[in-house]
């Protein structure tokens, strides 16, 4: 009974003792698909900037799978970070929380003492930067494009039958999801359609939060058109285009979790807020999803608080 109670600030260690010794961990699930490391400036080891990213993505941690999102700002001047974090909209908090604390490790590890840089993973995505991008879409990388492609193994193929037709009707179901997804607080939209008697599409439409709604349409009918590539998607049985800031999916398969739409809870004030990390406020437009403050499922920001103290 006394471990149980004491799990939670077990958890928070050991996700403090990851991000201090940036070490990573392994999991056997399609998690990780690609990293961006950008050219935005090095930091060393222990600087004040240092500190404060792993201050920041200890604070993202615990404060995003309360909604499946949060960002925020650590630091003054030249040592300031910028970041959030954002789950796919079907994930229960557990899973947010597992696959934030995963993707800060690989980030740190495969990006080490870079000023910025992004983990786009199955289950979510982070991102940091020195420069402030919220609510700016896309960023400018030293990649070719921010969007990537991918055809899961078992959708590796291209309909052989009425394929036309069925281009057509990923176009319209996709296109469907993003109008919607748009519109949502959670910036988020599943849903299934039948292709025939013998199959059914299955997909997903997500924005990261700070974008407005306009930004976020744009960055979702982006991602369709390449969808319609033939060096993407075109006509296969499934494909994902991810970037950093929209994503959209489509399968013939089932491949989201049971508990989808699962309820936001109400944002919790924080009694005792972290050091001179600063939650982005909610910003005045109305077309803007802004982060508001929480605190960790379990856990109250005291209990947190304490347990940095105790490691650092």
């Amino acid at each position: 009974m006394a471990l149980c109670k004491f799990f939670p600030v077990l958890l928070f260690l050991t996700l403090t003792n990851l991000l201090n010794h940036h070490t990573i961990l392994s999991f056997s699930s399609e998690e990780d698909l690609t990293h961006l490391c950008l050219d935005s400036g090095n930091y060393t080891t222990n600087d004040p900037y240092d500190k404060n990213l792993r201050d920041l993505l200890i604070y993202l941690t615990s404060e995003a799978p309360t909604n499946g999102f949060a960002m925020a700002s650590k630091g003054q001047g030249k040592t300031r970070t910028h970041g959030l974090a954002s789950c796919r909209g079907d994930l229960s908090p557990h899973d947010c929380w597992s696959c934030i604390v995963r993707a800060s490790g690989d980030m740190l590890k495969l990006c080490p003492n870079k000023k910025a840089a992004t983990m786009l993973s199955e289950n979510c995505t982070i991102r940091y930067s020195n420069e402030d991008f919220f609510g700016q879409g896309q960023t400018v990388t030293n990649t070719s494009s921010s969007w990537f492609c991918w055809r899961t193994v078992s959708s590796n193929k291209t309909m052989t039958k009425n394929a036309t037709a069925f281009g057509r009707m990923v176009q319209e179901f996709l296109t469907q999801l993003c109008e919607e997804a748009a519109l949502q607080t959670r910036m988020y939209a599943s849903g299934m359609s039948e292709h025939d008697e013998f199959q059914t599409l299955y997909g997903l439409a997500q924005c990261s939060r700070d974008l407005s709604t306009i930004d976020c349409t744009k960055c979702l009918n982006e991602s369709v058109s390449y969808v319609e590539l033939p060096e993407c998607g075109k006509e296969r049985e499934g494909v994902r285009v991810y970037s950093e800031s929209c994503r959209v999916r489509y399968e013939v398969y089932p491949f989201l979790n049971d508990h989808s739409h699962y309820p936001i809870p109400s944002p919790i004030p924080s009694s005792v807020p972290h050091d001179g990390v600063s939650p982005n406020p909610a910003p005045i437009s109305s077309t803007h999803k802004g982060f508001e403050a929480s605190t960790f499922i379990g856990l109250s920001s005291s209990v947190l608080l304490f347990a940095i103290t105790m490691v650092w």
